[in-house]
Parts: C-alpha cells; structure tokens; sequence
C-alpha cells in the first residue's frame, strides 16, 4: 500500500476515524488498534513479512524485561544483537555473499558454485530492525527503561506511517508521547496536511517526472552520450531527494494527524558546503543513528584525528552496506568515508583555507560538494560496477551523440531548475511553518499545490525509492 495510492487514503481516514472515537473512552484500545491497523498496511505487501517482523517485536520485548531484571544482562543484548542482526543478514546479505564467494572461487580457479536461498527481501526490514536495536542498546547504556505494556513496544517498531522507510525514531522519542495525553490539536494537524500535500508533490511531480528521463539512461547507459549521462546524474540526485523526502514529509504528517511528533530527516542538503554539513542535512535520523549507535561505540572523535578518520571511514562503509548488498553501495559507503575524513584532516592541520563568509568562496563550495556528492550517486544508481564505469566513462570521454530532442531539452530545463527550487525551499520554508501559518496563505498555498498535482503529475506514479531498503 504505497503512500501516493488512493487505497492509502481510504485507510488513513478510517484509521484517523477510528483513532480519535477510541481515544475517547481507552488508551489501550486506540494503541492496539493502530497496532492492528499497521499490520494491516504492512501485510498488503505480503503477509509473510509480519511473521518475521513480529519474532524481532517479540524477541526484543522479553529480552529488554529479562535484562532489566536479571544480575547478568549483558548476555540478553548479546542475544538481541545476534538476532537482530541474524535476521538482516539472512535475508539481506546472504546470498550477495554467496555471489562474492562464487565470483573469488572462479577467478581462484576452482569448479565449484555455491547455490543461493530463494528468499525475498522484507520491505523496510532495514529500518525497523535499526529501531528494534536501538531499543536494546538505550536500555544497555541505562538511558531508558523497557516497557512492560507489549502494546507499547509493538507500536513502536510497527506503526506504519515510519515502518516502511523512516524516520528512524528513538524510543525515548516515542514512549515519551505514548505517556502523554494526546488528543486532537488544530495546529498539528494543520501542518500534517501541509507536510502530506508537499510529500506528494516532491513524489508524483518532481521524482516521478525526473524518473522518465533519469531511469532508462541509467538502465542502459551504453546508448547515450556524455552531456545526456551528465543530465542523468544531476537528475538523479534530486530525484532521490525528491523521492526520500517526499515520503518522510508524508509520513511525519500522517503520524501529526495521529497526535504523534517524529523528528525532521531532511532539511535542505544540496546547499551543503561541506559532507559534514550534508550527512547533517540528508536522512538526518538514519546519521544520527549511525552516530550515537555505531561511530561512538568505534570511539567517536575521543581518541585523536587518525583514529577519529578511521571511525568515519568504517561507519560510512557500514552505512553503505546498510543500503543494500551491493559493492556499489559499499563504493558509495566508502566514498563518503573518504570524503568526511579527508575535511577532518584538513579541518585538524588546515592545509586548505578559505574564508567561507565570501560569497564567491560559497559558490565554489557548493559547486565541489554537489559534485562530490553526485559522483559518489552514480555507484548509488547504477545496477553493477559495469554500468557505474561506463556511465563515468561517458561523461569523462564526453562521448558524442548528437544533438538533444525536444523532450530532452524540456528535461535539461527542469533538471536545470531544480538547484534554484532547492535553494528556494530551504530559504522560504513553508512546512515548518505551517503550524503558524495564516488562514489565507494556507489555503492560497494548498490550492497551489493541488493544482500542481493536477496538472503536473505523471500518468502512473512508481514506488518510493527507499522501499528497497
């Protein structure tokens, strides 16, 4: 059941119906039926993903109740982590590690081949999993207690308006509004709608019409020239955004209608002057989480500027795993490694200054960490090594291929446009406030929104991006 679906719709408002009716008369009542209602959502996929989904609930659960209560607790987050991380493995990384041994065995020179399980991936398996973790681990460092109401937990892993891509949400985050009497206010659900309507935009105006041209360059990168290939890459790093953070801005809504407040994930990163800036900016809860659960348990920056290089480049290799099982999403993980740790350096000995508060210094700025951040995008997209170098060949050799038809050109105007409506976004800001917003200027921006569906979307609308994750 896809955000951008009419089907969702119809189950967003009886779901909102229904919530607010037995908010009135129980808590527990409401919180069990949204735990139903987000099984409901998440078995339109396949009802074979809540078995799996609910032995990571389960097993957390009780693990997270014995360890609060038992005199050797660290054994029960050993066990949650092997599970946790079991499961993921199985289904994400067993048989890309399959493949890899079979390839290393043929060019080794032995006649053997491994055969892979028949097992499909779980939608957003990555991302409740992290939640699951994260759980286990706050209770670890005692900067949280485990809930005894199941209810309580299940919803937290399972509610659907984050289950299948985000945000990641910290439990501390979650019980705390859990605990409190929610109940409908104006002003929330003001900025729900807002944030659902600019959601669909970004997905079914601006990804899915960047989609059309984006796609099948990637898919075939052979048959098209250096200056389209070029047009793809910039395409595509705004069709990502548009894609990821149109969900997020959909599901942050959908949780405001709902009484809940999760946390931003986006917030303009394509003005980034430097990655640090821009892992500060993109998939803000997914960095935050690689942060505090995996950066500073390899020791953070405590321990001088070379360890604190190697903690970034292993954090960012891991986080491009978590991506996918792939190498190019490792080359991806490893790039922004390189990346972040190159700035530590040169942050420590200063060997490259500039005086950023110049508005050329900005510009060249801006300029080299898009297109650091694009190149590394390429190995993001591209289905194999094989595509992502011969799409960087296209463009390095600037391979020919005559001139560019109509509808290329209407493409290379619109991905043109798309730095400038970025950088207008982050400086008038409409979502963030909305809650404020006056009567007149809501409405005039819904109606300009609505007509922006209307009259721009795409005949078929594809799935969100990050699903795959």
């Amino acid at each position: 059941m896809l955000f951008n679906s009419l089907a969702f719709f119809i189950f967003l408002a009886v779901v909102l119906v229904m919530s607010a009716v037995l908010r009135k008369y129980s808590r527990k009542a409401e919180l069990w039926f949204l735990v139903l209602a987000s099984a409901y959502f998440y078995g339109q996929w396949s009802w074979k993903y809540l078995l799996l989904i609910y032995t990571t609930i389960c097993v957390d659960y009780l693990l997270g109740l014995r360890y609060h209560n038992s005199e050797r607790p660290h054994k029960y987050l050993l066990i949650s982590l092997w599970v946790n991380l079991g499961i993921l493995g199985l289904f994400k990384y067993f048989n890309f590690l399959l493949d890899s041994t079979n390839q290393l065995l043929v060019y080794s020179g032995f006649d053997y081949h491994f055969s892979s399980l028949e097992l499909l991936l779980p939608v957003g398996i990555s991302f409740y999993t992290f939640q699951s973790m994260s759980y286990m681990i706050d209770i670890h460092r005692k900067s949280l207690k485990p809930r005894t109401q199941f209810v309580d937990y299940a919803l937290f892993v399972s509610f659907f308006p984050q289950l299948v891509a985000g945000p990641i949400v910290r439990a501390s985050e979650f019980f705390k509004q859990l605990d409190e009497k929610r109940h409908f206010d104006f002003s929330m659900a003001q900025a729900g709608v807002m944030l659902i309507m600019v959601g669909l935009v970004k997905k079914v105006v601006f990804a899915d019409n960047l989609a059309l041209f984006v796609d099948p360059v990637f898919n075939q990168p052979e048959a098209y020239s250096g200056l389209l290939t070029l047009l793809a890459v910039y395409g595509f790093a705004f069709q990502i955004y548009f894609d990821f953070s149109g969900y997020t801005d959909i599901a942050i809504g959908v949780a405001k209608l709902l009484g809940f407040n999760f946390p931003r994930n986006f917030m303009h990163p394509y003005v980034s002057l430097s990655i640090q800036d821009f892992w500060r900016r993109w998939h803000m809860t997914l960095s935050r989480w690689l942060r505090d659960y995996l950066y500073i348990s390899l020791g953070g920056n405590r321990e001088g500027t070379y360890k604190t290089t190697r903690n970034l480049f292993l954090t960012m290799f891991l986080g491009g795993l978590w991506h996918g099982a792939s190498w190019n999403f490792a080359i991806w993980g490893v790039l922004h490694g390189v990346y972040l740790g190159v700035e530590r350096i040169n942050s420590h000995w200063r060997i490259i200054k500039l005086n950023d508060s110049l508005l050329w210094v900005k510009l060249v700025l801006w300029f080299w960490v898009f297109h650091l951040v694009c190149f590394a995008w390429v190995f993001f997209r591209a289905g194999d090594l094989s595509d992502s170098t011969t799409v960087i060949q296209n463009i390095l050799w600037w391979k020919s291929g005559g001139h560019l038809s109509l509808s290329q050109w209407y493409f290379a105007i619109f991905i043109a446009m798309c730095p400038v409506l970025h950088w207008l976004s982050a400086r008038y800001d409409i979502t963030s406030k909305a809650e404020v917003m006056g009567t007149k200027s809501y409405v005039l921006i819904q109606t300009l929104l609505i007509l922006t569906l209307m009259v721009f979307s795409t005949q078929q609308s594809e799935s969100f991006m990050y699903f795959q994750f």
